[in-house]
């Protein structure tokens, strides 16, 4: 089949300069179909190149050249979305449009209509009705373009989890939908334990990623554990708040902020290095950093919710109620003192990593597709 994916953003080379899970997901993706088939990239402009290849993916720019955002940028998003429709006229016989995420999901389903393909969404999340609580006002565009594509006449959705399968189903029939996990590229990365107990946590700052409860966390168990460390990687809108509450808890000795990490290994040389990985979100697809935690031998400590249940199927780590910082510092602090319970998560977590290999993500993922034709 001749294949175009349509993202918002795609890595510019195998360093994996990538900002966020859905990019994550994206490129895994696109590198397995390409094994199969003929695959072009669709996405946005981050520097002067128009067009690049990676391996056998061929990859063209659109829009304005721009840099990453999570949300707002309400111009430059048009202007991307209004070029990669356009881009119908170069791209010849195609069979197959997959979109990746919210932004892209209207421009893979009218580029599907423009060359008379079958399409596909690629579906993380369902937030309607959650969009403004999550992304505040700009939130609208995204409710606005969730029910738009919900209506229309999609060939498949393919979710990432059941938990997003369950709730496409509230809006679209069953059998459009379909369940394939996401592809885990496990790194292959070596480093020794810190020598002060480590929490490290990677995240987008934003609001929803719920960062301030491990900092809150943090503060707890350093009256427990005064040398207490824990690194944070990632950046966003969130980060000069966190930074602030940093400071008012006193805890700078404590918590260090690492930015934006560009290479992927480098990422996972801090989750293997520290002691216990912690995610606190409230909102996730999947929560593929958690399997390559656990894939590291480095127990995690997450919020209860369904997806990340589902993904590291509760082998591995331990779980707290959301937003609730004060179960979050106890859940470590027993990973940190027990280490016959330590010892036996590492063992569950290497179990549970066998499920998301590229082999076997990569083979559902082209069955899937074949079976529209």
């Amino acid at each position: 089949m001749n294949i175009v994916v349509v993202t918002e953003y795609f890595p510019s080379g195998d360093c994996l300069d990538i900002k966020g899970g859905v990019e994550v997901c994206c490129y895994n993706e696109a590198m397995e179909l390409s094994k199969y088939h003929e695959v072009t990239v669709l996405t946005s402009k981050e520097s002067e190149i128009d067009e690049f290849d990676i391996h056998d993916v061929h990859v063209v720019c659109c829009g304005d050249n721009r840099s990453y955002v999570q949300k707002g940028s309400f111009t430059s998003r048009l202007k991307f979305m209004k070029d990669a429709l356009n881009m119908h006229e170069m791209l010849g016989d195609i069979d197959l449009v997959i979109g990746y995420n919210f932004i892209t999901y209207p421009v893979a389903y009218k580029l599907a209509k423009k060359l008379g393909a079958k399409v596909a969404l690629r579906y993380h999340d369902v937030w309607i009705g959650e969009w403004t609580k999550n992304m505040g006002i700009t939130g609208l565009f995204g409710e606005v373009l969730e029910r738009y594509i919900l209506r229309q006449n999609i060939d498949l959705y393919v979710a990432v989890s059941d938990f997003t399968r369950n709730n496409l189903n509230k809006y679209v029939p069953e059998d459009k939908t379909i369940t394939i996990h996401n592809i885990v590229d496990f790194p292959n990365v070596t480093s020794d334990k810190y020598l002060s107990p480590t929490v490290s946590c990677v995240a987008r700052l934003v609001e929803y990623k719920r960062v301030n409860d491990l900092i809150r966390a943090v503060g707890l168990i350093k009256e427990e554990i005064p040398n207490i460390k824990c690194q944070i990687v990632g950046t966003g809108p969130e980060e000069e708040r966190l930074k602030s509450l940093t400071g008012q808890l006193n805890l700078e000795d404590n918590i260090e902020f690492l930015g934006f990490v560009e290479d992927h290994d480098d990422v996972m040389r801090v989750v293997k290095s520290s002691h216990v990985f912690c995610l606190p979100s409230i909102v996730e697809g999947f929560g593929i950093v958690i399997i390559e935690a656990q894939s590291l031998e480095t127990p995690f400590v997450a919020a209860r919710i369904p997806p990340v249940v589902e993904s590291s199927g509760e082998m591995g780590g331990l779980f707290f109620e959301p937003k609730n910082y004060q179960e979050l510092a106890s859940q470590i602090l027993k990973l940190l003192k027990d280490k016959e319970l330590y010892e036996k998560l590492q063992v569950e977590g290497l179990e549970n990593k066998d499920n998301y290999t590229k082999e076997v993500i990569g083979g559902k993922l082209n069955k899937a597709y074949s079976n529209l034709f």
